[in-house]
């Protein structure tokens, strides 16, 4: 009887040690499993301030950027040297004869920048600045015809994963027609360069409109000014604070996917604990 009653305990002994290293083992496994959910959380907590932070230095950036295109001029054009621009084969007499001229609004491209209706008021103002030409409100009167279009044909395409992107050159095209025998006699095609903001974009249309002048000055045996033949070889020049801005974009986009790439880590760290010790997902902290 005492030999049965102490083989008893000693089962009962031993099932109770089971049940109790058992409990300690699930209990280590939730105490390890819910630290390593605190320092994902608090990883995933400082990706997002640093996120933050670049995203709030960026935005400085650019308001500081925009106050100091605000406060400081526009830095004064560079004009290279004077080129040669008579044409070598022999121009139109009537061009430079004639007194009397029509022109006409035929329209813009949809891609060209700035308005048509602009366009052509700006241009009939310089021609009418210029004096050479008295323009009149009928073909009739007309020793010739100017047909301004503003073109901006596609000139360059480029791409990437983003999509497909084309580029045009926008210019005045302004046909030279002889009304008596409705045959072209020149088409001038100057170039027009609108970029940066509101104001820099006026000065430099008004520097296209006067560059358009200048071409036709010189069909009509007019001498050009070293400015304006300065001004026709002129282009824009960005400048670094594009470059500042992108780099910028970049630091914080890097920011933000480090938040989204510790967080899907964290997950995945956490899911493949859990089933490792057979621990439902549900249950499983922070699940």
């Amino acid at each position: 009887m005492k030999t049965e009653m102490r083989s008893t305990l000693r089962s009962i002994a031993a099932v109770l040690s089971i049940v109790i290293f058992t409990t300690q083992l699930a209990q280590a496994a939730q105490i390890d499993a819910g630290a390593q959910a605190a320092a994902q959380a608090t990883a995933a907590a400082q990706a997002t301030a640093a996120a933050q932070q670049a995203n709030a230095q960026a935005m400085a950036n650019a308001q500081a950027a925009t106050a100091a295109d605000a406060q400081i001029a526009p830095a004064p054009i560079q004009r290279p040297a004077p080129v040669p621009l008579a044409p070598n084969a022999p121009v139109p007499a009537q061009i430079a004869a004639a007194h009397n001229v029509f022109l006409t609004n035929s329209g813009a491209d949809a891609n060209f920048p700035v308005d048509e209706t602009q366009a052509y008021n700006d241009v009939y103002a310089a021609f009418q600045s210029w004096g050479h030409y008295q323009f009149v409100t009928s073909p009739a009167q007309a020793d010739l015809i100017f047909q301004l279009h503003d073109i901006a044909p596609i000139t360059d395409v480029t791409g990437g994963r983003g999509g497909v992107y084309s580029l045009s050159s926008p210019a005045f095209q302004l046909n030279i027609i002889d009304p008596k025998t409705n045959v072209a006699l020149w088409t001038v095609t100057s170039p027009v360069n609108v970029t940066g903001n509101k104001s820099a974009r006026a000065r430099w249309f008004a520097l296209s409109v006067t560059n358009l002048i200048s071409r036709v000055k010189v069909l009509a045996n007019v001498p050009l000014t070293s400015t304006e033949s300065a001004d026709l070889t002129t282009v824009p020049k960005y400048h670094g604070r594009r470059t500042v801005l992108i780099v910028t974009g970049v630091a914080v986009a890097a920011a933000v996917a480090g938040t989204l790439i510790a967080i899907h880590e964290g997950k995945n760290s956490q899911d493949a604990f859990c089933n490792a010790h057979n621990i439902p997902l549900s249950e499983c902290a922070g699940g």
